[in-house]
């Protein structure tokens, strides 16, 4: 059993905190199942994607007290890094491709780009497989709470982003009979 902190021991045993980490564990152990067919895996990293942003939205803003910038941590290896398995994305070809306005609330800015849900998928779960290493390897006061503070900022500025970018396309891959569950 680990010894931390009665606030760090309360911050991850919240609801909020273990039912985001179930979701996370799960949709890593998704991208990383070796086994799985196409015909199983898109409606099930579809479900999984929307999960995951439902549970980054109740995830609590963590307020640092035992972590900060200078705080240094090992990271995930890049052998780790390369579980994630991007090829059953990259199989939807052209349709791994979307279009997208890159921020839809801003006028001036509302020409559209290409997305990809093969970067989308990738950099969702290397932001995640990351924190989770800090929260389940490193386990110590620090590392947990910089794991809990990375994983609701990187919600709202980096892998949230991507995860309702994919979860849009996946919508319009399917439900638009380009593909079918």
């Amino acid at each position: 059993m680990r010894n931390l902190t009665e606030e760090i021991q309360s911050l991850l045993e919240s609801k909020e905190s273990q039912d985001f980490l179930k979701i996370a564990r799960g949709f890593i152990e998704l991208v990383e199942n070796k086994e799985i067919t196409e015909q199983e895996f898109y409606p099930q990293i579809h479900k999984k994607l929307t999960e995951l942003y439902n549970a980054g939205l109740s995830l609590k803003t963590v307020d640092l007290i035992h972590s900060s910038e200078k705080s240094k941590f090992d990271n995930v290896s890049e052998d780790e890094l390369k579980k994630r398995n991007v090829n059953l994305i990259s199989s939807l070809g052209k349709d791994c491709f979307y279009w997208e306005v890159f921020d839809p609330t801003y006028e001036k800015e509302n020409e559209p780009t290409q997305g990809w849900l093969v970067d989308d998928v990738a950099d969702i779960y290397a932001d995640l497989k990351e924190e989770l290493y800090k929260i389940d390897q490193i386990g110590t006061d620090e590392a947990i709470e910089d794991g809990l503070w990375q994983l609701k900022f990187g919600f709202t500025s980096h892998w949230g982003n991507h995860c309702v970018n994919a979860i849009r396309a996946l919508h319009y891959i399917y439900y638009d009979g380009k593909k079918t569950m």
